[in-house]
């Protein structure tokens, strides 16, 4: 069976929506699917602005036994679209929301005629909001196949135009699916059917599990033995980087020799909060940018503490990858982390944009080795027994095969 998945960003690109589709694009190919990427050439979110040449990135190549095409974006689309897409979002008229998605991101309507003539037996679109699933609908109606919508649904985004897009769009979809339960129940509180919203989660893969040589990175970076929290993460606005900053100097006050890495994709954001808040040659407070998706291990295992304090996660990838590492994690109460993470048994929760709480939970997991234990190795059990990634893609996997064996679009309008 062939799947096509239509993303705006995928390997080399960088984030919990990439991580997740990679290794489900990967599972499926060793379970005998044909598995089609169909993507942009850009590698960060903030490059749709301004589009990069990326030379490097092949129109077409094959990554582990996936197919991976490439369309091409250009600069002046970006210019006319923008503002097209600002008026879309205003606009009264009856074609007022395909306006607004053929204007958002990854601007590339030529994905249509492209995804129609792979033929594929169902197509599925990740995430929400981007035109991909526009796109997805468009080239399923054509072709008369099943067609899915993995959402990513952060609730803290959503405002009164991305619910009308949501409410115009998601009933037409086939299938969807979900990381939580609580994302689901938003979904149906919405009006959406539940039979055809499946819960599943993200999963990991086993080499995740192998021990990381954390001892090496603390050696790069000089860190030795001292206590090390760790954010890893598109460092990005809404993520968390400004309560981590703002909370360091409490945490401390009480453990001296408290270090923070800020690990991960930057961003015009992050660099000029670097600038505003961290003063030159302050050696508690490192950052990386870039580095190999392999090194992820290491570095995980060479934190104390996974802190990931964002009040934009749909799920939280990066929390699963801290367990298999037996690493406590730290993340807000939002509903998405709530529902993958359980408060006191296998991590801490804190209440949003609360400096000081966040502050204490940070100190309390530094100061206690046994909690740290005892959190680390509970979330190591729940990865084993909920989000193995073979166990996700094979849920998934035939999710997809009823909807083919159904036939067809669940709304064809």
């Amino acid at each position: 069976m062939h799947l096509l998945c239509l993303t705006h960003l995928f390997h080399p690109a960088q984030g919990g929506t990439e991580t997740a589709l990679l290794e489900l694009a990967r599972q499926l190919v060793h379970k005998g699917w044909l598995v089609t990427v169909l993507t942009s050439n850009q590698v960060r979110l903030e490059d749709f602005s301004k589009p990069q040449a990326n030379p490097g990135l092949p129109s077409e190549e094959e990554v582990d036994g996936i197919r991976v095409i490439r369309l091409r974006l250009s600069g002046w689309q970006r210019i006319v679209l923008a503002k097209l897409g600002a008026l879309c979002l205003r606009s009264r008229t009856p074609a007022g929301q395909a306006l607004w998605f053929m204007a958002h991101v990854p601007h590339l309507p030529a994905m249509i005629a492209r995804a129609e003539k792979l033929r594929p037996d169902i197509i599925y679109a990740v995430p929400f909001p981007t035109a991909t699933l526009y796109y997805a609908w468009q080239a399923a109606r054509r072709l008369g196949r099943p067609w899915v919508i993995q959402p990513h649904i952060h609730e803290a985004q959503m405002n009164a135009s991305l619910l009308a897009i949501l409410d115009w769009l998601f009933p037409k979809a086939s299938g969807i699916v979900t990381n939580t339960e609580a994302e689901k129940t938003f979904l149906t509180s919405r009006g959406l059917e539940a039979a055809r919203v499946r819960v599943f989660g993200q999963g990991i893969p086993e080499r995740s599990r192998q021990p990381g040589d954390g001892r090496a990175w603390r050696g790069r970076l000089g860190l030795g033995d001292r206590p090390l929290v760790l954010f890893l993460g598109r460092k990005v606005e809404g993520k968390g980087l400004d309560l981590l900053l703002e909370a360091l100097p409490l945490v401390r006050a009480q453990v001296p020799e408290a270090a923070l890495l800020l690990a991960g994709q930057t961003s015009p954001y992050f660099r000029d909060l670097m600038q505003r808040r961290v003063a030159d040659g302050n050696e508690h407070i490192r950052s990386l940018d870039d580095f190999p998706e392999e090194d992820k291990i290491d570095l995980l295992a060479a934190a104390d503490v996974l802190a990931l304090p964002s009040a934009v996660e749909s799920f939280g990838v990066v929390f699963l990858e801290a367990w298999a590492q037996k690493k406590p994690v730290l993340g807000l109460a939002i509903p998405a982390v709530q529902a993958l993470v359980a408060d006191g048994r296998d991590g801490l929760l804190v209440p949003p944009g609360d400096v000081r709480a966040l502050a204490a939970a940070l100190v309390r997991l530094l100061q206690d080795p046994a909690l740290r234990c005892s959190l680390g190795e509970a979330g190591a059990a729940k990865v084993r027994e909920r989000y193995e990634a073979g166990q996700v893609a094979a849920g998934m996997g035939g999710f997809f095969k009823e909807l083919i064996e159904e036939g067809g679009q669940a709304d064809g309008r």
